[in-house]
């Protein structure tokens, strides 16, 4: 059986620029892209006819598709996967763009749960897709304070404050009463053993080294409480905005994308393990349609970029759309989002 060697070859300098030239029209129209009509528009110094076969090898090798048989092409994932590739190095966020990310992020002082919202509302108004944020898990955020309030007499609030700002709050039951002037020393005590290690590192070592410290032996109660209450597993979350954009969007009230909208909506896990993904990628990641790699999420593209404090990547940026998206315009917009939220939050942890 003969093999279709189109398949296997690179597409050469002509075929390239058509290729991009029809999708950015696709992407910029929503429409599928008729031979004539894109000659006329396009400086193409070709026929009608010679455009029509260059097409029809683009659809042969994969990159576009005809929806309809007397339709236009339209490009499928390869096609958008080419097309993003070949601009990557081309991306620059404009300054209209930068600005707004300054002045919505930068220079406002707010706690860290504050930033996560302002962060994908930011998103979702300029790109006018959803912009969605994975917050850091709290373990591999630094401890600044501990509070120890009494609730009852032998029930016990534990306030952990991150040098972030963020808050992580656990109740923890005694066996036996303390006095408020105990939880003043304890909470003391903790204060200063616990401040500048992250969860993470207090559940894995200080924790047992204090206990191998002969004089922490007078606060064990301090250590148990604490230990209670900070073993408690955390969880990440999600914050998403936007949805609202989505669905002004044709192509995303389509059964199937309308399928995928209402799983994002519905399904808090599901944005939550995708983004779990890219935190440790480094840079921009874009995902088109497939692979996303969850037909959940079917006919979507998610454009993500982690976040870090200090070294350490804790967390994910991103805006997700349909396939069809601007990346022109949202690469370079989540690019500078991830590497400002990184700036914003290692300075907060100092």
């Amino acid at each position: 059986m003969k093999t279709d060697t189109l398949t296997d070859r690179p597409l050469d300098d002509r075929e390239s620029a058509i290729l991009n030239a029809i999708v950015y029209e696709y992407i910029l129209t929503g429409k599928a892209v008729g031979s004539r009509s894109f000659v006329q528009k396009y400086s193409f110094s070709l026929s009608p006819a010679t455009m029509r076969n260059i097409m029809f090898d683009l659809e042969r090798m994969d990159y576009l598709m005809q929806p309809h048989t007397s339709s236009g092409r339209i490009p499928t994932d390869k096609g958008y996967r080419y097309y993003v590739d070949s601009l990557l190095d081309n991306y620059h966020i404009n300054y209209d763009q930068e600005k707004i990310i300054e002045d919505k992020l930068i220079q406002r002082e707010m706690q860290v749960e504050k930033i996560f919202e302002s962060v994908t509302k930011m998103l979702s108004t300029v790109s006018n897709y959803a912009g969605v944020m994975l917050s850091p898990n709290p373990d591999f955020t630094v401890v600044k304070l501990i509070e120890l309030i009494q609730i009852e007499s032998n029930e016990v609030l534990l306030i952990a404050i991150s040098r972030t700002g963020l808050i992580l709050t656990r109740r923890v039951n005694l066996s036996v009463r303390v006095t408020p002037d105990e939880l003043l020393d304890y909470s003391s005590f903790l204060t200063g053993e616990l401040c500048g290690y992250s969860l993470q590192e207090i559940k894995s070592k200080v924790f047992e080294n204090l206990r191998l410290d002969r004089t922490s032996n007078n606060r064990e109660l301090a250590i148990d409480i604490a230990q209670l209450a900070l073993n408690e597993s955390a969880d990440s979350s999600v914050n998403i905005d936007g949805i609202e954009n989505l669905l002004k969007i044709p192509e995303m009230v389509e059964e199937q994308r309308l399928h995928s909208l209402l799983n994002i909506i519905e399904e808090k896990n599901l944005l939550k393990n995708i983004l779990e993904k890219q935190i440790e990628k480094e840079g921009i990641t874009i995902l088109i349609g497939e692979e996303i790699d969850n037909e959940k999420v079917a006919g979507c593209s998610l454009v993500t970029s982690s976040y870090k404090i200090g070294n350490k990547s804790v967390g994910a940026v991103g805006v997700i759309g349909p396939t069809r998206m601007d990346y022109e315009k949202v690469v370079p917009l989540v690019d500078y989002t991830g590497k400002a939220v990184s700036g914003l939050l290692t300075k907060m942890s100092r």
